[in-house]
């Protein structure tokens, strides 16, 4: 108990500042996912609203049942509506309290990699981070999978600190983990990754690739349910949503710019004959076996693309600016938009910075447990090299170069101490 306690002032003043942060963005910005726009935000808003008066997972615009997108956030969005009233201050607040509870996640997960003042400095840097921010006034999913996905790694990092209750956990990593994928299928990329990352952290490779199973065991039950629903209701067994061919199109076509703008309009089946959920469906297998055809026969261009969607993905941290004003060039009024997305893309850029000297400075412990940290961060990157890039998704990983930021700032801060003279050698030299 004690242990927690010596923790409580930094967590408080944590939590103030991205409460803070968050309620003096949403003072002045407030956006309505239903004020014209045609977007994520739509969709989300109003499939929760469906999944408050007890309809289920529907499309908004048709009413039938679906699986376009994950349905997590639509869910846990549809669950906040019907404890507290159908709202957008109820949106903006479940988000400010997901913000806060991941300050909370990362600076243990700083705590089990580093120390006391790189967790502080990285919650603290996360509670601030403008293009995180930005994000508390969107009902996009991003902010309810940034927590699942972090608390999934804080999770992952603790099974090999544990024994009496590593089966316990491990099912807990799962449960999380499906949870995560539910909301964003990009989760997925934890179950191959925990083995890799209990090896590191000291365990055997026969017992890392056993709890590995035991978590893909775990996550396949979970995971059975929404494919039952998905196969009683659409006539398929989609594991997450029927959205993979479409992305998977976007990022590998014929004109594909890598992102998901592209001149080509989205291949359709006729719907002549079809329901609504056969159209669906039908749509997500030809978009998926139009792209596989292309990544086949073109495999040359393959390589082009995924150096555009490696530049999408990183190349700028100001995407929630232009989620909130619908790419509207007359959301901001005079020069605050420009002022914002360039604190924003500033600060993403300088946090590189920084991180790269963190992840220098710490080189030789990349043998062991904090190698799960940049391992992550490639194992996401390739899953999007596949698809299509796009700023937006770099958003649930900020976490990582958070920590890795917060010691390159405080290795460049004690090379500096001890290279200023003391004052008492200053002073009798003056």
């Amino acid at each position: 108990m004690a242990g927690i306690r010596r923790h409580l002032p930094a967590l408080g003043l944590l939590l103030l500042i991205a409460l803070a942060t968050r309620l003096t963005w949403l003072s002045f910005v407030h956006p309505n996912p239903n004020d014209g726009r045609f977007d994520d935000t739509v969709w989300y808003r109003n499939a929760a609203h469906f999944v408050a008066l007890g309809r289920g997972y529907v499309n908004p615009y048709t009413g039938t049942p679906t699986a376009a997108w994950p349905p997590g956030y639509p869910v846990f969005l549809g669950a906040v509506f019907k404890a507290f009233g159908d709202g957008l201050a109820q949106a903006y607040a479940a988000n400010v309290v997901l913000a806060m509870l991941t300050v909370i996640v990362v600076y243990c997960i700083g705590l089990l990699l580093f120390e006391r003042r790189t967790a502080a400095l990285a919650g603290a840097a996360v509670a601030l981070w403008p293009g995180q921010v930005f994000f508390a006034s969107l009902a996009l999913s991003e902010v309810l999978f940034t927590l699942l996905f972090t608390l999934a790694m804080l999770l992952l990092l603790i099974v090999p600190k544990v024994r009496t209750w590593r089966g316990p956990l491990v099912i807990l990593f799962a449960a999380i983990t499906v949870a995560a994928a539910l909301t964003r299928g990009q989760a997925l990329i934890l179950l191959p990754l925990a083995p890799l990352a209990w090896r590191l952290c000291g365990m055997r490779w026969r017992r890392a690739i056993g709890w590995g199973i035991l978590a893909a065991v775990v996550a396949g039950v979970l995971l059975a349910p929404w494919a039952v629903r998905n196969q009683r209701e659409l006539g398929t067994p989609a594991i997450i949503a029927t959205n993979v061919g479409g992305n998977l199109w976007l990022g590998n076509h014929a004109g594909s710019t890598g992102r998901m703008q592209t001149a080509q309009p989205l291949p359709l089946p006729s719907r002549a004959g079809l329901t609504q959920q056969q159209y669906e469906v039908k749509g997500d297998r030809m978009q998926l076996r139009k792209a596989l055809s292309y990544m086949a026969s073109h495999p040359a261009d393959e390589v082009r693309l995924a150096g555009l969607k490696l530049r999408a993905l990183y190349e700028s941290d100001a995407t929630g600016l232009d989620w909130n004003s619908a790419y509207r060039r007359d959301f901001y009024h005079g020069n605050w938009g420009d002022w914002l997305r360039a604190l924003a893309d500033g600060f993403w850029f300088a946090a590189l910075g920084f991180a790269g000297v963190g992840l220098l400075a710490d080189r030789a412990r990349l043998r062991g447990p904090l190698a799960v940290l940049p391992l992550t961060v490639l194992m996401w990157t390739a899953v999007h090299l596949v698809f299509f890039g796009d700023s937006r998704f770099h958003y649930p990983i900020v976490f990582i170069v958070a920590l890795f930021a917060a010691r390159g700032v405080l290795v460049l801060y004690a090379a500096v101490l001890r290279r200023e003279p003391s004052l008492d050698r200053r002073y009798a030299a003056a």
